[in-house]
């Protein structure tokens, strides 16, 4: 049973559908399915507490939102993780060949990601004339769950496993050259930063005084399973951690997770308690 778990990324293809030169890979299925999952449970409440607002303005919603985590996940991987290589190589934060071949566009940070999705909202918000806290609450309330599709994308990618370990939950992975048993860091980022603190959230919702402070509730409960779990992944090559010890991520952590604190008082004065 160990050995089976253990060589499970070996069974994995990343690519779920090709014709040709053209690729369809699970990694990209699992973030358009992250997408669908939160718009239509969003739609959902919006439809069920009859809030016509969020359901006029509800494509209009979804694309401000989506197209702020894209864009601010691609430039907060450039300015919080590489941003000496990118300043020299600029053209490399948008283009998607190297040597002739197409790569893709790689790496995205979740912080940056979070910073234009608060953004976009904002900016739908104000042309909408909507209660930007309230929105942003009913919004992050269902983000966990799809963060936990993200992660299971990565895992199925074969990318951004964890460190090297004897313990009885590493996997050997192919993409790894050095063949060693390392902690499947991506599911334990589904799991405690995508579902059970899904579960957490959908709790505090039913609780009145916690529902109104769901965004740093999130903060604060992503912030810790991140600080924790950022253990047990394995750091990019090119970061140098704080001490010989923190993360990039870690210290993004620290600084959402203060930032949380800061936002109760803001948000218990400020979201409607009505909704």
């Amino acid at each position: 049973m160990i050995e089976f778990w253990q060589h499970i990324p070996n069974h994995i293809n990343p690519i779920a559908l090709q014709i040709g030169l053209f690729q369809i890979r699970w990694y990209s299925l699992m973030y358009i399915t992250a997408i669908l999952c939160v718009s239509f449970l969003f739609y959902s409440l919006a439809k069920k507490y009859n809030e016509t607002s969020y359901l006029q303005n509800f494509f209009d919603l979804f694309n401000y939102s989506v197209v702020g985590v894209i864009i601010g996940a691609r430039l907060g991987y450039v300015f919080f993780y590489n941003a000496l290589y990118y300043i020299k190589h600029p053209l490399e934060i948008i283009w998607p060949y190297a040597n002739g071949h197409f790569i893709g566009i790689s790496g995205l940070s979740y912080h940056g990601g979070a910073l234009g999705f608060i953004l976009g909202i904002y900016l739908a918000s104000a042309k909408y004339k909507l209660n930007f806290l309230n929105l942003l609450n009913r919004l992050v309330l269902l983000v966990p769950l799809g963060y936990t599709f993200g992660r299971l994308g990565n895992f199925l990618n074969l990318e951004l496993y964890g460190r090297a370990t004897n313990s009885l939950l590493g996997m050997y992975f192919p993409t790894d050259p050095t063949n060693a048993l390392r902690f499947p860091s991506q599911l334990m980022e589904a799991c405690g930063e995508g579902l059970v603190l899904f579960a957490i959230l959908l709790y505090c919702n039913t609780q009145p005084k916690l529902r109104l402070i769901i965004t740093p509730l999130y903060m604060i409960g992503y912030a810790l399973a991140r600080f924790i779990i950022e253990y047990f992944r394995e750091p990019d090559s090119f970061q140098n951690l704080l001490f010989g010890v923190f993360s990039y991520g870690q210290i993004l952590s620290v600084i959402m997770f203060v930032s949380g604190l800061v936002l109760i008082p803001i948000f218990n004065k400020y979201v409607n308690k009505k909704i």
